[in-house]
């Protein structure tokens, strides 16, 4: 398997697995999921196997605001930011447990550190804050989530840089 910049081909391979990881939180248009890697095609990835399957994928793009982006929405225009929103992470329900959530976390980090990203936020949802604690996630208290997310949604983030 490898991870890579996601390809047009791709695109048919990441909605199912949208379609088969979220059960709580509703299905995004295929519009609004190419709006975020549109807004920073470096910082989403496609893992795939020797044979070009689609096995996860995740979605992270540049966001300043204090909350975080709206669901169901294609991006606003964005400015640079030093902080990163880390839309959606998912994989294939055949694949999990093979690391490879964890390895795209690995190269995302690493592009936002070229980068000069100093934290990614996030928004667990379906009960997933205790995975993204794992990887260095904390959350934020207090935080007004857009009730798309879903009833028990938690905003987090992860500092990179002070």
């Amino acid at each position: 398997m490898k991870i890579q910049k996601i390809e047009e081909k791709n695109w048919i391979g990441i909605l199912e697995i949208q379609d088969s990881a979220y059960h709580e939180v509703g299905l995004e248009e295929l519009e609004v999921l190419k709006s975020k890697q549109s807004a920073s095609p470096d910082t989403c990835f496609v893992c795939v196997s020797d044979r070009d399957d689609v096995l996860g994928y995740l979605l992270a793009h540049p966001w300043s605001g204090k909350e975080p982006p709206k669901l169901f929405e294609p991006l606003p225009d964005l400015v640079n930011s030093d902080s990163l929103f880390l839309h959606d992470m998912a994989v294939g329900p055949h694949f999990k447990g093979q690391g490879i959530g964890r390895s795209m976390m690995e190269l995302l980090i690493k592009v936002c550190v070229n980068k000069g990203v100093k934290r990614i936020t996030l928004v667990a949802v379906q009960g997933a804050g205790r995975f993204w604690s794992l990887l260095g996630f904390e959350e934020i208290s207090g935080a007004n989530l857009y009730p798309g997310y879903g009833k028990n949604a938690v905003l987090m983030e992860k500092v990179l840089a002070a």
